[in-house]
C-alpha cells in the first residue's frame, strides 16, 4: 500500500514539472530559433543557440530544472570553458587553477562543449556520463558549449540527457545558491 501511494507522489510530481515544462515551451513559440546544425558549433560560441536538441529533452528556466533535481537526482554537469595550464609555463611559476561558482554538486568538466576536442576531453567527458542517471549539461545562456556537449553525451550513449539552457546565470538570477569548484581535468 505504501508503495502504490509513492508512486501515485511520483506520477504527481511528473506531471507537475511535465506542466512547468509545457509552459516554457509554449513562452517560446513566439521566438525564432536558430535551427539546429548537423554537427558542432566550432566557432562564435557567445551567440543564439537553437531552442532544441533531438535526442535531449531541454528545460529552459531555473525553477523546472530545480523541480526536476528534485525528482531524478540527475548528474550536473558544467562545461563552461577555462584556460588550460600553458604547456611551456617555467616549473617555477605558480599556476592557480580558475575557480568558477556553479550550480551545487555540479561536476565542472571545462571545455568538453568545444566542437573539434582532443581524444583526453572527449574520454573525460565519456567517463563521467552515468549509465544510470540522468545528466543535466549547462554553461550559460546563449553558449554553444553546453549544446556541443549535451549533443556530444548523446552520440558517447547517455540514455537520459538533459540540456538546461538558462546556464548558471539563470540559476543565480532565480536566487538559487552555487558553489565554487575548479575544473577536473583529463
Amino acid at each position: 500500500m505504501n508503495s502504490q501511494i509513492k508512486g501515485m507522489q511520483k506520477c504527481v510530481k511528473s506531471a507537475i514539472l511535465l506542466c512547468f515544462c509545457a509552459f516554457s515551451v509554449m513562452a517560446e513559440t513566439n521566438k525564432v530559433s536558430e535551427p539546429e546544425p548537423d554537427n558542432y558549433r566550432t566557432e562564435n560560441y557567445r551567440a543564439s543557440v537553437p531552442y532544441s536538441l533531438i535526442g535531449a529533452t531541454v528545460i529552459e528556466t531555473p525553477q523546472a530544472l530545480k523541480q526536476f533535481m528534485t525528482l531524478h537526482d540527475p548528474l550536473l554537469i558544467d562545461v563552461y570553458p577555462a584556460p588550460n595550464k600553458p604547456d611551456n609555463l617555467l616549473k617555477t611559476t605558480l599556476w592557480i587553477e580558475p575557480r568558477r561558482e556553479t550550480l551545487p554538486n555540479a561536476l565542472w568538466l571545462a571545455n568538453v562543449g568545444h566542437g573539434i576536442m582532443p581524444d583526453s576531453l572527449i574520454n573525460l567527458l565519456k567517463q563521467n556520463l552515468p549509465s544510470d542517471q540522468a545528466v543535466v549539461i549547462f554553461c550559460e545562456p546563449n553558449c554553444w558549449h553546453s549544446w556541443n556537449a549535451a549533443k556530444r553525451a548523446l552520440e558517447l550513449g547517455a540514455q537520459d540527457v538533459v540540456w538546461y539552457r538558462a546556464g548558471v546565470t539563470g540559476w543565480k538570477e532565480a536566487g538559487f545558491a552555487l558553489e565554487t569548484h575548479t575544473p577536473i581535468r583529463p
